[in-house]
């Protein structure tokens, strides 16, 4: 339990850094971390403190326990970095385009 909470935290915060357009280091900044352990914690090497959470929540414009649900990204976990960027560069396009870029796609795989 303890290191599926892990991947999901990490999950989270490249998920929210990514959708801020924000690198390791502006975020490592922010909350006042080194790029490596920005590093560590996103790649589930390392884990970090509850008021480290707090700050890139801060950061982020969320509430801390944001970075603690699982969402529908955690299905995609042991997907390319390639792919997880598509998917959350996608998270807030509207239904409508996300339908019609399913249909595109299935009719390209015939």
């Amino acid at each position: 339990m303890k290191n599926e909470l892990r991947v999901i935290i990490a999950t989270n915060i490249r998920k929210y850094r990514k959708k801020m357009n924000m690198t390791q280091a502006q975020l490592a900044e922010q909350v006042g971390k080194t790029v490596e352990m920005i590093s560590q914690i996103e790649n589930n090497i390392s884990s970090t403190k509850l008021s480290t959470l707090s700050a890139m929540a801060e950061v982020f414009g969320i509430e801390p326990y944001q970075l603690l649900m699982e969402n529908e990204f955690q299905a995609y976990e042991k997907t390319s970095p390639e792919l997880m960027d598509l998917l959350i560069a996608l998270e807030d396009q509207p239904k409508e385009f996300l339908n019609a870029l399913l249909v595109l796609v299935q009719q390209y795989k015939k």
